[in-house]
């Protein structure tokens, strides 16, 4: 059994799903690694899911001088304001170091280690950054199991979403409530 096979994320009817065996030479702390980058690929997917649709459906900033597809609506926000990247940089960078605080080691103990390769900290719990201002987060163990695997997998669908959302974007240049709705 891999280190993977124990982690929150399996669902019937397929249970745990690694048809190349991706998982089976990791160690657990490269496990808690993909689990990481996995986790937050899937909450930047389902942000992005929900930007999309709002984006081409309602637009209030930017005196709604943003329209058309969602691919091509970051282009013309740099268009408008020139430091748009640098304020979308700085948030991206303030959850990257809350995480590396929170959940990686220090820069003393990777040292330490022949590697010289960074790992999460044992105790860190994937995902976990400490923030959860409406008090959502379960307290029960089994509860907390059930909303990661919920997390995960509303993460992964979202990833797909976007990716096919993108991909007819790209296609034919229209937004894909343009395409749902006509």
């Amino acid at each position: 059994m891999s280190a993977a096979e124990s982690l929150p994320g399996a669902i019937a009817p397929l249970g745990f799903f690694d048809p190349l065996s991706l998982s089976a030479d990791k160690t657990s702390g490269e496990i808690k690694k993909i689990r990481e980058a996995e986790l937050k690929h899937g909450r930047v997917a389902m942000l992005a899911f929900l930007g999309i649709l709002v984006g081409e459906s309602f637009n209030p900033f930017f005196d709604g001088k943003i329209t058309g597809p969602a691919i091509y609506q970051f282009q013309q926000a740099d268009d408008l304001v020139s430091y748009f990247w640098v304020g979308v940089l700085f948030v991206i960078a303030l959850v990257e170091g809350q995480n590396i605080l929170t959940g990686w080691e220090s820069p003393a103990e990777t040292n330490a280690r022949a590697t010289g390769v960074a790992e999460l900290r044992e105790s860190y719990v994937n995902g976990d950054l400490g923030f959860d201002p409406l008090g959502l987060k379960p307290t029960t163990e089994s509860d907390f199991e059930v909303i990661r695997t919920k997390e995960l997998n509303n993460g992964r669908l979202a990833m797909i979403g976007v990716a096919g959302i993108v991909a007819q974007e790209l296609v034919n240049g229209k937004g894909v409530l343009e395409n749902i709705f006509g």
